[in-house]
């Protein structure tokens, strides 16, 4: 339900609810989408601006965000959050048969099949898959077909459904849904904070977060590995690509909260697994991360234990005892993230 007349600067999150009448666009890829819904108390449709892995017509969405004039397009809601469910009225769930989501499924056989089972339709399709023999027109490979793509779109939702009741917002839900597919759920119960290897757009803090949410102990091994490399990241961002170890332990123990031997044990993993690499710079162990080219340090402002062609020992000591000070100002731009 929305008011009747929404103020365009609104800054507060506000909640919109209704049936999407039409898809006006969507991308596979990324999820970016722009629906026609129709919302109860407005006249007129209501154009929806969000992300959803998949949306069809019928759909029933619950968004929160804010409304916008488009200089082109004119007043819009921009969501943050879109949530997608299934249809509940009868011709919300014909309209959502007949789109054509469900291979195997038209119009005219989403007519019948809701004619003929009412509310109870999806509840055959994925409990009595063979009562859809009962109709006339379909046979058993038509009914694989229809039961086959159901249970598609429904991994779908229920991953969606689980990542964004973990906080991840709904256009980052797409993209982690779009790189691990069906065992996106298996991969965030497993080690959330890879999302911050493999996602773009996700850092240390958004997959802290979730982790969080999961109860992932605060002294996990695995919190312990990506805290590790986020200060590395950090020090990075400022221009260093080198860090000796002792100071690096010292600085994420803190930092995390975590005991300085958990640190240990994360740096020996992240070496093994090879996101990081040991190099001493005058006899003292340091580390960088292995993403870290020798040309990304150069550019970065010097090399790392030699790797950078034409550095100096000296050069590279500077600019090690550098990369520790930097580590200092850079946890203290984490802490006020």
């Amino acid at each position: 339900m929305v008011h009747q007349h929404p103020h365009p600067a609104a800054t507060a999150p506000e909640h919109l609810q209704g049936s999407v009448e039409r898809v006006t666009f969507h991308s596979p890829e990324s999820g970016f989408c722009v629906l026609r819904v129709k919302v109860r108390g407005q006249r007129e449709l209501v154009t929806v601006v969000g992300s959803a892995a998949s949306i069809t017509p019928g759909e029933y969405v619950e968004c929160t965000g804010a409304w916008t004039n488009d200089r082109q397009h004119g007043l819009q809601f921009k969501t943050q959050h879109l949530r997608v469910v299934p249809p509940m009225t009868l011709e919300g769930i014909e309209k959502y048969l007949g789109s054509g989501m469900v291979k195997g499924i038209g119009p005219h056989f989403a007519r019948k099949l809701v004619r003929t089972f009412g509310e109870q339709v999806f509840d055959v399709i994925e409990q009595e898959p063979e009562r859809l023999l009962e109709l006339e027109g379909i046979g058993p490979k038509r009914k694989e077909r229809v039961t086959s793509a159901w249970a598609e779109q429904k991994v779908v939702r229920e991953i969606m459904v689980f990542l964004q009741s973990h906080g991840v917002g709904t256009a980052r839900a797409v993209r982690i849904y779009k790189t691990y597919g069906d065992a996106a759920v298996e991969r965030v119960r497993e080690n959330p904070y890879r999302l911050a290897l493999d996602i773009h757009g996700v850092g240390f803090k958004t997959a802290d977060a979730i982790a969080e949410r999961l109860g992932v102990p605060r002294d996990a091994l695995i919190r312990a590995q990506a805290g590790v490399r986020h200060v590395l990241q950090e020090i990075a961002g400022d221009g260093h690509c080198v860090a000796y170890r002792e100071s690096l332990l010292e600085s994420a123990a803190k930092l995390f909260e975590i005991p300085e031997q958990i640190i240990e044990r994360a740096v020996e993993e992240e070496l093994a697994q090879e996101n990081l690499v040991a190099e001493p710079i005058e006899a003292k162990p340091a580390l960088f991360l292995a993403a870290l080219t020798s040309a990304a340090c150069a550019t970065a402002g010097g090399g790392a234990g030699g790797a950078a062609a034409g550095s100096s020992a000296g050069g590279d000591e500077a600019h090690a005892l550098s990369s520790i000070d930097a580590i200092s100002t850079g946890t203290e731009r984490i802490r006020r993230l």
